[in-house]
């Protein structure tokens, strides 16, 4: 069928496509960071796997929206890296890998992945004003604030 791929305006997502894509990823989410005061902890533990899971959700959930798919290892993998290197610079090889060992065992990872890509799709159909559950989560890991037990 790709052959005809043409014929329906299908364009193909090619490394240029991909990096633009995750350029816009990471504009939406380092407004988020901004808006936390920065990231100053270590994301790849326990207690930052909410937040990894909230970036991964917004990757999916892009990736989505122009119809690619995150489970494609040539498209998920490279999008997901540049948006961690985009946002994360220095840690995106350790995020990355901390997100690909603990995606199927994590359920604060899942929570946060879920909220991430909700919030991604609610706010790309005008549901919601801007996504914000990444800053909520990064403002929740710092040590002056008490956690909320909310996802």
């Amino acid at each position: 069928m790709r052959l005809f791929d043409w014929l329906r305006g299908k364009k193909k997502f090619d490394n240029a496509a991909m990096d633009e894509l995750a350029g816009s990823i990471a504009d939406v989410l380092n407004v988020q960071i901004s808006i936390a005061g920065g990231c100053t902890v270590d994301l790849a533990t326990s207690q930052g796997s909410k937040a990894l899971g909230y970036v991964y959700g917004v990757v999916d959930a892009a990736l989505r929206g122009v119809g690619q798919d995150m489970a494609n290892m040539s498209i998920g993998v490279p999008v997901t890296y540049q948006v961690l290197r985009r946002i994360f610079p220095g840690h995106e090889d350790r995020y990355l890998e901390f997100i690909s060992q603990s995606i199927q065992n994590d359920r604060d990872m899942m929570a946060g992945l879920m909220k991430g890509g909700q919030q991604y799709i609610d706010w790309l159909n005008g549901k919601l004003n801007a996504p914000m559950g990444l800053a909520r989560y990064l403002i929740e890991l710092r040590p002056d604030q008490p956690e909320t037990g909310d996802a």
